[in-house]
């Protein structure tokens, strides 16, 4: 039997919710759902191109020789999902590697370096700092969020892929579209900020992106409808989908039944259901898995 150096320590990486309907490539939350990352010398059970490229881009960055390391992963972040899971693994390489080589803690140059990997910064910069976060500048701006905020998650057990969905995209969109998405936004934004997150019902709306794929999840704007009909503050597709997010300060359960019931009326058998809090804390290293 192979057996494998004990891992001295787990980098925690919570999962995230991006664009919060019309906030594209901007908006992100952290969710209290994590993935545990550990990184130890040796070489890899089985080739990985996604973990290749991440521990490549963290040799090059750092001016280090190459070295080969075996990635161990536990969590409860499904997978091409729309929930950031990407960004937690992509996240967790760099932290770990980063401690192995002696390194503090450097979320600046963690969020630039898995940005430049991602794409795009939401998911990754949500997941390193925690809270409601606004991307750009030369520095996001970042909030706690209320633990009396709920996040309802209904997931489709089908997959979605960040590329195909980006590619549905349009090169342009209509003036009014562009300016009621900036409404929309900073409302949402100004409503987090001042922890008034009532103001924010009825600002979900996106006309930029969700439009362009809602063909990828059947049910979408049926189920966004019978969430805020419920009572949620809004509902939208969380990243790329297919998971469709609502945010509510009451009723949680009914909301959730509702957006099940109409996603599984448009086809979708199997729909699991989580009720999720914001995660205030990011990343973090822990000696061991809960």
């Amino acid at each position: 039997m192979k057996t494998h150096p004990p891992i001295p320590f787990w980098v925690r990486v919570p999962a995230s919710t991006a664009n919060l309907g019309p906030g594209f490539d901007t908006l992100a939350l952290a969710l209290n759902l994590y993935n545990y990352v550990a990184v130890t010398p040796g070489n890899p059970e089985s080739p990985d191109p996604f973990v290749a490229e991440t521990v490549n881009a963290y040799h090059k960055s750092r001016n280090l020789p190459s070295k080969n390391y075996r990635l161990v992963v536990h969590g409860q972040v499904p997978r091409s999902r729309g929930l950031g899971s990407s960004a937690t693994i992509r996240l967790g390489i760099l932290a770990a590697l980063d401690k192995l080589n002696g390194r503090k803690l450097d979320l600046p140059w963690l969020i630039e370096t898995a940005t430049t990997l991602e794409g795009h910064p939401d998911n990754i910069t949500a997941a390193a700092l925690g809270g409601f976060i606004v991307c750009g500048g030369r520095k996001p701006a970042c909030t706690k969020v209320s633990s009396r905020l709920k996040f309802v998650a209904a997931i489709p057990q089908v997959e979605t892929s960040t590329k195909t969905a980006r590619s549905l995209l349009p090169a342009q969109v209509p003036f009014q579209d562009a300016v009621t998405n900036l409404r929309n936004a900073s409302r949402i934004s100004s409503a987090f900020f001042s922890k008034k997150y009532d103001e924010a019902a009825g600002a979900f709306h996106d006309r930029l992106h969700q439009p362009y794929r809602s063909s990828l999840v059947a049910g979408l704007d049926s189920a966004i409808a019978q969430a805020e009909k419920a009572g949620a503050l809004g509902a939208f597709l969380s990243g790329a989908g297919p998971t469709l997010m609502a945010i509510t300060t009451k009723s949680e359960k009914t909301i959730g039944q509702a957006m099940v019931q109409a996603l599984r009326q448009a086809g979708h058998h199997s729909v699991d259901l989580k009720i999720l809090s914001a995660d205030n804390s990011g990343l973090r290293i822990v000696k061991s898995l809960p």
